[in-house]
């Protein structure tokens, strides 16, 4: 009898250890996949929950890039990107070196979905902000 509460007990506090680990809230539904994975937020929260926001903002056909800008610039921010592939069928996603400031101007891609910080490519002209980042398309 004492193994089963011994079990029970060391049970019980694994489980409140999971639920520590994953943060409140508990019982309500996740906003993303990755919602309570583990102690801290996982890299793609961000951008699961921006893309539908900017996502009827941009003509369906247009060329779009999204990452994590990396000091106010473009980076290779390979999860951001493949994550964008999957959320935006109705565009066609570049990586996210065709936003860089060593392209040229008439290579440039058209619009950009910068993830957390601000994108700071002189090229580029805000047009929308969200909680999670913001909008940017290309200057006439």
């Amino acid at each position: 009898m004492w193994l089963i509460r011994a079990a029970s007990v060391l049970l019980i506090a694994a489980l409140v250890q999971i639920w520590i680990v994953r943060r409140p809230p508990y019982f309500d539904r996740p906003r993303t996949v990755v919602a309570h994975v583990g102690i801290e937020d996982h890299p793609l929260h961000d951008v699961l929950l921006l893309l539908p926001e900017v996502e009827p903002l941009i003509p369906h056909g247009a060329q779009v890039t999204v990452f994590h800008p990396k000091d106010g610039l473009a980076h290779n921010d390979h999860d951001a990107y493949l994550t964008a592939v999957g959320l935006l069928p109705h565009h066609f996603v570049l990586p996210p070196f065709t936003a860089n400031i060593t392209v040229p101007r008439e290579e440039l891609i058209e619009w950009v979905v910068a993830v957390g910080s601000p994108f700071t490519h002189p090229a580029y002209a805000p047009v929308a902000g969200f909680p999670h980042g913001w909008l940017y398309r290309l200057r006439e």
